[in-house]
C-alpha cells in the first residue's frame, strides 16, 4: 500500500501552489518541495485519483473538496505530457480510466486518436471515443462481453459502470451481473459504492427482493459516511415501494438500523410519503410511526411525521382520530407539497366520517350500531372472531381509491417530488 501513498502525497503537494499562494504561508515549504518533485506519469496520476475517490466514499470531507481540483490538474498534466509517454500501454489505459470517471473528453480524444494501433485493442479505443461523444448505443456495442483480455481491474470496472444504465434497458440481468462483478473485484472502493446504488434499481425491476436486501445491507455497513448516501436512500425507497410486501416492515427496520439515527429519520419520512402516494397505507403507517419515534429521540420537529401518520389513517376506521391530528398540525411548518397532502387527507377523512356505511342486505347482516369492536381480548378461537367481522365497506374502499388518484395527481402537479 505504501507504494500507492507516495504518488498520492506527491499529487497533493503538487496542488498546493494552486490552492495556497500567499507568500510566507504555512504551506510555503510544501510548495517548494512540490516544485522539486519529479513529474508523475499518467498512470500514477490516475491511480492517485482513484485513491482519492475511495477516500470520498469513506467519508473524508477533505477528499471531496480536493476531487474537482485534482480532475482539473490531471487534465492539464495529460494535455502537456510528452508524446513518448503515450507509447506505454499503462498510460493509455489510464487515459481511458480518467475519461470514464468524469475526465475531460477533449483532453482524451487526441491521445487516443494518436495512440499506436498495437498499444490498445481497437474495440477499447472505439468504445472510449464513443463515450467521449456521448454515443451510448455504440459504447454498449463496443464494450459488450467478452472484453479484450488483459485489461486492468479498474478499467473493467469503469466500463461496466458506464454501460450498466444502457444495458439495463435491454438486458437487466446482464447489467446486474456486471455490477456484481464490480462489487466482487473492487471491494471498499467508489466502484463498489456506485455499483450498489445502480444495482438497487435493477434488482427491484427484476423483483429480486433478496438482492435488494443484500445490496442495502452491504451499502449501509460499508459506506455509512458516503456523501452519496442520499442517492442510495432514494434508490432504496423506490425499490421498497416497487417490491411492496416482498420485503416486510420488520426486514426494513432491520436494514435501517445500520444507518445513523438522523439518516434513519429522513429515510422513514421518504418511505412514509412515498407509500402514501402509492396507496400502501400499512407501510405508510409503519414508516410514519418510526419517523415520529426517531424525531422524539433526536429532539427534532415531528410535524411532517405526524402528518404522514394521520394521513395513513384517514381512509380507515380511525378517520376521526386522523381528523383530530390533522387539525392540530401547524401548516406553516409544512412544505407546500405537504400542505396539499394535508388538505387531501382531511378531505378523505371527512368523507369517511360523514358518509354512512353501506352494509350488504340480508337477514344475517347486523345493524351498524350492533357491530362489536374487537379489543383482542374476547374469548373464543381466532377463526371464529374472523368470521364475526363485518363485510368490507365498499364506500370506504371507493373513497380510498379516489383519494389515491387525487394524491397521485397532486404529486404530478408538484413535479414528482415524492421524496
Amino acid at each position: 500500500m505504501s507504494r500507492y501513498r507516495r504518488p498520492l502525497r506527491a499529487m497533493m503537494l503538487a496542488l498546493v501552489p494552486s490552492v495556497v499562494t500567499a507568500p510566507g504561508s504555512l504551506f510555503c515549504g510544501q510548495a517548494m518541495a512540490a516544485a522539486q518533485l519529479p513529474r508523475l506519469e499518467p498512470y500514477q496520476l490516475v491511480r492517485s485519483l482513484r485513491m482519492l475517490q475511495d477516500q470520498v466514499v469513506a467519508g473524508k470531507p477533505e477528499a471531496l473538496v480536493m476531487l474537482n481540483r485534482v480532475l482539473v490538474r490531471i487534465a492539464e498534466d495529460l494535455r502537456t505530457s510528452p508524446p513518448d509517454l503515450w507509447s506505454k500501454t499503462d498510460n493509455l489505459y489510464a487515459a481511458v480510466i480518467y475519461l470514464l470517471n468524469g475526465g475531460n473528453p477533449d483532453v482524451v480524444r487526441p491521445i487516443l486518436a494518436g495512440a499506436p494501433p498495437e498499444a490498445l485493442p481497437s474495440r477499447l479505443v472505439a468504445g472510449a471515443l464513443a463515450y467521449a461523444d456521448a454515443n451510448s448505443v455504440e459504447v454498449v456495442q463496443q464494450f459488450s462481453d467478452p472484453l479484450p483480455p488483459g485489461l486492468p481491474n479498474e478499467l473493467v470496472a469503469s466500463i461496466y459502470l458506464v454501460t450498466s444504465p444502457q444495458l439495463a434497458g435491454s438486458d437487466p440481468a446482464a447489467a446486474l451481473q456486471r455490477l456484481d462483478a464490480i462489487r466482487l473485484s473492487m471491494p471498499g472502493s467508489l466502484f463498489e459504492e456506485a455499483a450498489i446504488r445502480r444495482g438497487l434499481k435493477i434488482a427491484a425491476r427484476l423483483h429480486d427482493a433478496g438482492k435488494v436486501k443484500v445490496l442495502a445491507r452491504n451499502y449501509l455497513q460499508r459506506f455509512p459516511r458516503s456523501p452519496y448516501m442520499q442517492d442510495f436512500f432514494l434508490q432504496f425507497v423506490d425499490a421498497l415501494l416497487q417490491l411492496k410486501d416482498r420485503i416486510g416492515n420488520d426486514e426494513v427496520a432491520e436494514l435501517a438500523r445500520f444507518a445513523r439515527p438522523e439518516a434513519q429519520h429522513a429515510f422513514y419520512l421518504r418511505v412514509a410519503r412515498g407509500a402514501l402516494l402509492d396507496g400502501q397505507m400499512e407501510r405508510a403507517r409503519f414508516a410514519a410511526a418510526k419517523a415520529v419515534e426517531l424525531a422524539h429521540e433526536l429532539h427534532v420537529d415531528d410535524t411532517q411525521a405526524r402528518l404522514y401518520s394521520a394521513a395513513s389513517k384517514a381512509a380507515s376506521m380511525r378517520a376521526q382520530d386522523a381528523i383530530r391530528t390533522l387539525s392540530e398540525i401547524p401548516k406553516e411548518r409544512l412544505h407546500e407539497r405537504d400542505k396539499r397532502l394535508l388538505e387531501a387527507a382531511e378531505a378523505m377523512a371527512g368523507r369517511v366520517v360523514s358518509e354512512p356505511v353501506q352494509l350488504p342486505a340480508g337477514p344475517a347482516a347486523p345493524s351498524r350500531e350492533a357491530l362489536p369492536v374487537s379489543t383482542g381480548s374476547e374469548a373464543g378461537p381466532s377463526w371464529a372472531q374472523e368470521q364475526e367481522r363485518p363485510a368490507p365497506d365498499t364506500a370506504i374502499q371507493e373513497t380510498v381509491d379516489e383519494t389515491k388518484k387525487k394524491l397521485a395527481e397532486i404529486d404530478r402537479l408538484l413535479g414528482k417530488e415524492t421524496q
